[in-house]
């Protein structure tokens, strides 16, 4: 991997997570803890990020959704995944969107498939979607979309993940009743899948709650990453979990066991 493309990594992982340490990047971009530390430095020094001790926090904000970023990190994986689970909805659902790069990235393909759709059926006076969401970033992206109706969930800000989190927001979701809800998560270990926010986790559990079919969407790299809040009150027997076909089968196995409905994307070919 080039500079260029680790340093836009580096800036992905803080995105999902809103912190970042050296061990991690020498674990993902296969690097010596020399390089991550230059790197970090580089993003600094351009205002990219907070330098801390061990690693770095996010500390600039920007409002660049990640839906309409380029991708960097399991970029291929994200958008297999993204297109994959267009198979989950049809004209007229009511979706749940968490916030997430993976998620980004299929709000990108709704927004597509809608467009698609209202062509081919001519004029309506009903939404092909309405999107249901705490994130600001992927309200903001579907709002040019004219045949998707969005409705965000209120709250306070969280300006690292652009999610809305509190009771504000929570109160809001159990009002409403969805037919998938598309969760994104920072990690998925033997404890289950989380998120970095506790307040993120309670959101997620709700909204999965809410849900025919909550659907965990996350690249294969996400599994046996540990997240500081697991994702609260999730009933694994009605759980879809959605990831790329390089996950390991001993890992899908595992899953299955756990009583997951485990389904893997089949990854695009290299551009």
């Amino acid at each position: 991997m080039i500079r260029s493309d680790r340093l836009q990594g580096i800036l992905d992982v803080l995105a999902d997570q809103g912190s970042v340490s050296v061990d991690q990047i020498v674990a993902d971009f296969e690097v010596s803890p020399a390089t991550a530390r230059r790197d970090l430095d580089e993003l600094a020094a351009q205002g990219q990020l907070r330098r801390t001790r061990g690693g770095a926090s996010s500390g600039v904000v920007s409002f660049d959704p990640p839906l309409w970023e380029k991708r960097r990190i399991q970029a291929r994986n994200k958008r297999a995944i993204a297109e994959y689970c267009l198979s989950f909805i049809e004209p007229g659902s009511v979706i749940g969107l968490t916030g997430g790069s993976t998620v980004g990235a299929l709000a990108e393909e709704f927004a597509g498939w809608a467009a698609d759709t209202a062509a081919a059926e001519g004029p309506t006076n009903r939404p092909i979607l309405t999107v249901v969401t705490n994130a600001v970033d992927i309200a903001y992206g579907l709002s040019g979309s004219p045949n998707i109706r969005v409705i965000v969930v209120g709250g306070v800000l969280n300006s690292s993940s652009r999610e809305l989190t509190g009771p504000f927001g929570t109160s809001t979701l159990r009002q409403i009743f969805l037919d998938v809800a598309f969760l994104g998560v920072n990690g998925f270990d033997e404890h289950g899948p989380g998120v970095v926010d506790e307040y993120e986790s309670e959101i997620n559990g709700i909204m999965a709650a809410q849900a025919s079919r909550p659907v965990i969407i996350a690249d294969a790299s996400k599994f046996g990453r540990r997240s500081f809040s697991s994702v609260r009150g999730l009933n694994i027997e009605k759980t879809t979990v959605v990831t790329d076909d390089s996950l390991p089968t001993d890992i899908v196995e595992k899953l299955a066991q756990r009583g997951y409905d485990v389904r893997q994307a089949p990854l695009n070919p290299e551009e």
